[in-house]
């Protein structure tokens, strides 16, 4: 009997994949990675691309299966998870409310190990540094970066919050709104800033967001991240070629490359 179970459970690490083999009997897999997106999955949503490595859950290595995975983001112990992905030799965090969706596959061995290996080196700060950042770029790839955190100057001066994010064309349309009930009467002015920071209280993201598609730029990226500056090195690592109206990571690809070339002096050619 203990012979015929010995055969069976060799069988069985037989029809074991070979990357798999020596590391499944104690629970642990190769990393999971997105295959494809689904017709509705949340990973598109989330700016994901296939190949997209799944790395760790909550700062912590996730080694288990796909089931699990999916069983885990499922779970309502948290609000929302943070996630370490994967790509192109690049870590960077996002945050996830439930399961990602998609097609999901096992990584090879080969290459669940390098990236294991790999970050080791990557620092993931307790989630509570995050924030979520939203990347939209245009055509041009010039990219506009939004936080999304709530904040208090939106609220209380909408004005000035518009100057900082340069978003013109609706800071004069408050300040006409300020000046056409402050010359109507004093009481509908202050009927107007009221007004105004409940929409701003409510709407500020969503404002600037739409303000971005008025420039004609799409989301591009949803990260999380400690700070813009991080952002913006995750962002040229996706594209050197991207670029920033207030740069912290310095110039893309192509405008050092513009810099680098000799101008071209305008003026008649001497005849021979």
């Amino acid at each position: 009997m203990a012979e015929t179970n010995s055969n069976q459970n060799r069988t069985n690490k037989e029809h074991t994949p070979l990357e798999n083999q020596g590391e499944e009997s104690q629970g642990i897999y190769n990393l999971i990675r997105l295959k494809e997106h689904g017709k509705s999955s949340r990973s598109r949503a989330l700016r994901l691309r296939p190949n997209d490595v799944i790395v760790a859950i909550d700062s912590i290595e996730f080694n288990g299966d796909i089931q699990e995975f999916v069983d885990r983001l499922a779970t309502e112990e948290a609000d929302e998870w943070l996630l370490t992905i994967y790509r192109d030799t690049i870590f960077f965090e996002i945050f996830v409310r439930g399961p990602i969706g998609g097609t999901l596959e096992f990584c090879s061995f080969e290459e669940t190990e390098k990236i294991r290996n790999e970050f080791k080196q990557h620092k993931v700060y307790d989630r509570s540094s995050y924030k979520i950042y939203e990347i939209l770029r245009d055509i041009h790839r010039k990219c506009d970066v939004i936080d999304t955190s709530y904040s208090f100057m939106a609220v209380l001066c909408p004005p000035i919050w518009l100057l900082q994010n340069r978003m013109w064309e609706p800071l004069v349309a408050i300040i006409s709104v300020y000046l056409i009930t402050f010359n109507v009467s004093l009481s509908l002015f202050i009927l107007a800033i009221i007004l105004v920071g409940i929409y701003f209280r409510k709407g500020q993201v969503t404002l600037r967001r739409s303000y971005g598609l008025f420039q004609d730029r799409q989301v591009w990226a949803i990260l999380a991240a400690t700070n813009e500056k991080r952002v913006q090195e995750i962002c040229r690592s996706f594209d050197p070629k991207c670029k920033f109206e207030h740069s912290l990571v310095g110039p893309s690809e192509d405008q050092i490359i513009k810099k680098a070339q000799p101008k071209r002096r305008s003026g008649l050619v001497a005849p021979y």
